[in-house]
């Protein structure tokens, strides 16, 4: 079992599949932290009889990682990775793009999931399989956090037709390079789940 992957999900944001492999991590290490946290109690009380020793405060403040742990996950069982024949059709149309799967952008009112994204010459496109998903808003929220790292005349565009974005994605691949494309989803990434 790879132990970095476990406490680490930077290097795989983004992967094909993320959420769904990234929802069996979060699972295993919040019961891996809590059952540590309870072995460590059942020693300390095992050995003194009592709940009053020192291994109790640190069975204590082990839950605390757990809790963390245990909020990430449930964030992660709430979404699910888009479908894995749109994936195959976006990933081969996509080669020459800088582009990410398995995205859910979080905001205070709403999330929004995108199955997949793809940035170059000054555009963000992405594709969502969420019906509800709210285009406008969406739009805007990526644009707000685009523009306060200095990236600014950027068209965010949101696909709810498959067929639509694989087009786009064909024409989009055709474009030169801005040379920005990574810093822009990078700053994608690290506002994402």
């Amino acid at each position: 079992m790879n132990f970095k992957r476990l406490f680490s999900t930077e290097k795989f944001k983004g992967e094909r599949n993320y959420l769904s492999n990234q929802r069996t991590y979060e699972i295993i290490r919040t019961v891996l932290l809590f059952a540590l946290s309870a072995a460590v109690y059942l020693i300390g009380f095992l050995t003194t009889h009592t709940n009053k020793n020192l291994l109790t405060i640190v069975a204590v403040l082990g839950v605390l990682p757990a809790a963390k742990s245990a909020v990430n996950m449930i964030m992660f069982i709430r979404f699910k990775s888009g479908n894995p024949a749109f994936a195959a059709e976006a990933e081969k149309l996509s080669e020459t793009l800088v582009n990410a799967f398995d995205l859910v952008f979080t905001s205070y009112e709403k999330n929004y999931p995108t199955a997949h994204l793809a940035v170059k010459s000054g555009s963000v496109i992405c594709f969502t399989e969420k019906a509800d998903l709210n285009e406008e808003t969406f739009s805007k929220h990526i644009s707000t956090y685009l523009k306060a790292e200095n990236y600014k005349d950027i068209t965010v565009k949101v696909f709810k037709d498959k067929d639509k974005y694989l087009e786009r994605l064909k024409s989009l691949s055709e474009l030169k390079d801005s040379g920005n494309e990574e810093g822009i989803m990078n700053v994608l990434k690290s506002i994402s789940l």
